[in-house]
């Protein structure tokens, strides 16, 4: 066979071929070679697919027009005919995709590895959209579905639903098998961006996407990645998410993604980011999620949680529902209050800061932060008079229970604390209490709480998390 013109791909590969062989199929040769010589070269800076794609348009070429088209080599074959122009081959590779009724996940598959060969070249093109949009309506779970479908393989199958009629969100098969996703690592985050951002653009439905988003970052997490990339999914899957709705995190997800991120440099607005989608569900957290470790020598990060339950009030609806929220949060930073009070590094404008940052519906009762206060003041002895007063200033006595305040008159000699809480016309109950603070107690009285209460007992010491006791 006489080779006679050297073709240079990108400039990374040079391949020798028969110019009339090539000229035979392609219009655009056709045209270049007219007038070579032999020996000449021919530069293409910017075809798709590069070498491989190159590759398999030769052996059509040399095939005598024909080669057997496949999910492994559709879109390769579709992209590089259309840049060579060789008209048999864009007909034969259209025929195939029309006939396509449904792909299985081996085949989805295939169809991003081609995407991930032909990305860098086509990535603003819309002919690459419109190949990831088929490859995306051709994605079927048939074994989650009554109906059959035809496939080109024995693998299992993969559907979502993506109707333009569709409303935005809208669902498909819920028995996903989600360790497939693992079969989805070798896309690079730039790609993978593009293919979730086509999967919104299609209405596919969102908490399946989020979960997609998750088992990405999570396996990039744990690969080879450099700290540098790492932080760039971390920071690429944060603005995806923003796109969804927020109904489809999964709080617990957030969390992963957020203790993920703490170890990476991440730019300010995405933490930022991701910080409101944490706040917005903060009724949710456990006390343990509350839990980050502090800077500065501090226990725990106050300044974190004090941001957190920022972004949760400003999440504040109209229905009574988000009155039961408040209160969930209510009772959530009274432990995490019992739990840092005994930080000695944590300053108490922070403390203040925590008591008074929900408003007042929060908390039924104050019995719970009363002993967070005073946790707070054993541990810093060197508070002024003012600072201490500005504490105790918080408390309410219509939220503290009989013994709680009969405790707080014990400890605090007589009624020096009682000018700076709100009394709010309950001075004839204060009366009361100090008239009986000097009779004695029965002897079957219990020391803190009533035999019978099954309510936490901020002052007995089984009942505080282990900071506190």
């Amino acid at each position: 066979m006489f080779c006679n013109i050297q073709v240079d791909v990108n400039g990374e590969h040079l391949f020798i071929v028969d110019k009339d062989i090539l000229a035979n199929y392609s219009s655009r040769v056709s045209k270049l070679v007219g007038k070579v010589t032999n020996n000449a070269k021919l530069v293409f800076n910017d075809f798709p697919g590069a070498a491989e794609c190159f590759e398999l348009i030769t052996r059509f070429c040399y095939n005598n027009g024909t080669i057997e088209v496949t999910p492994s080599n559709i879109y390769l074959l579709h992209s590089g005919s259309s840049f060579l122009e060789i008209t048999t081959l864009i007909k034969q590779t259209e025929l195939y995709l029309e006939s396509i009724h449904c792909w299985t996940w081996s085949d989805f598959v295939n169809g991003l590895k081609q995407c991930h060969i032909l990305y860098p070249f086509m990535k603003n093109s819309s002919v690459f959209q419109n190949i990831l949009n088929t490859l995306l309506r051709n994605l079927t779970i048939s074994s989650y579905e009554s109906s059959s479908c035809p496939s080109s393989s024995n693998g299992s199958s993969f559907r979502f639903s993506t109707s333009d009629s569709s409303p935005k969100g809208s669902r498909f098969g819920t028995g996903v098998d989600y360790w497939k996703f693992d079969d989805l690592s070798f896309l690079n985050i730039d790609l993978f961006e593009y293919l979730i951002k086509s999967m919104i653009s299609l209405h596919i439905d969102h908490t399946r996407i989020c979960s997609l988003i998750f088992h990405y970052q999570k396996s990039k997490f744990f690969s080879s990645y450099s700290p540098v990339q790492k932080c760039k999914v971390s920071e690429t899957n944060i603005n995806l998410l923003s796109l969804l709705s927020g109904s489809a995190f999964s709080c617990r997800a957030l969390l992963d993604a957020f203790g993920m991120s703490l170890i990476l440099n991440m730019r300010a607005i995405e933490r930022s980011k991701l910080e409101h989608f944490l706040g917005s569900r903060l009724d949710e957290f456990t006390i343990n999620d509350l839990l980050v470790r502090g800077k500065n020598m501090a226990a725990f990060d106050v300044n974190l949680i004090l941001r957190l339950i920022k972004n949760f009030l400003l999440e504040k609806r109209t229905n009574g529902s988000f009155v039961h929220r408040v209160k969930k949060v209510g009772f959530l930073m009274d432990l995490f209050m019992l739990e840092v009070a005994a930080d000695p590094f944590l300053k108490c404008s922070k403390f203040y800061a925590l008591a008074m940052t929900l408003p007042d519906f929060a908390r039924e009762s104050h019995d719970r932060l009363s002993h967070a206060i005073e946790i707070y003041l054993e541990v810093h002895g060197d508070l002024t008079k003012e600072q201490s007063a500005k504490l105790w200033s918080v408390l309410d006595l219509n939220k503290l229970s009989m013994v709680r305040t009969r405790l707080n008159l014990t400890r605090n000699g007589n009624t020096r604390l009682l000018p700076f809480v709100k009394q709010n016309g309950f001075k004839g109950r204060i009366n009361r209490v100090h008239g009986k603070q000097r009779s004695k107690v029965p002897q079957d009285t219990p020391k803190f709480m009533p035999k019978n209460s099954r309510t936490l007992d901020p002052c007995n010491a089984k009942s505080l998390p282990r900071l506190c006791r």
